[in-house]
């Protein structure tokens, strides 16, 4: 599926992941994964790995949503290790007692 039919499904999603996680109150993370997957195989992604016939792989929801994380990882990894390093090395501390008066 592509164009404007799944830019509104795509809309759809996005209300619907807001929906659960406000309303129904599911965590936003099992929201988020529940709502790539269905989207995904709306959107025409196999499930698994496929090898089509001119020898080229494509790619599943599984190696989707891995390379997703992976790449949002790479990028702002190192930042949330260094912030949560930061955070326990000031509630060990004490620190962060003083930081909040």
């Amino acid at each position: 599926m592509t164009g404007f039919p799944l830019i509104i499904i795509f809309i759809l999603a996005i209300v619907l992941m807001i929906v659960m996680i406000s309303k129904f109150k599911i965590h936003p993370f099992i929201s988020i994964m529940c709502i790539s997957l269905v989207l995904g195989l709306l959107a025409g992604i196999p499930i698994v790995d496929v090898t089509l016939e001119d020898g080229t792989t494509k790619a599943g929801i599984a190696t989707v949503i891995g390379q997703g994380f992976s790449g949002t990882f790479t990028s702002i990894g190192i930042v949330i290790i260094l912030g949560a390093l930061i955070g326990s090395i000031l509630e060990k501390t004490g620190a962060a007692l003083s930081l909040q008066t």
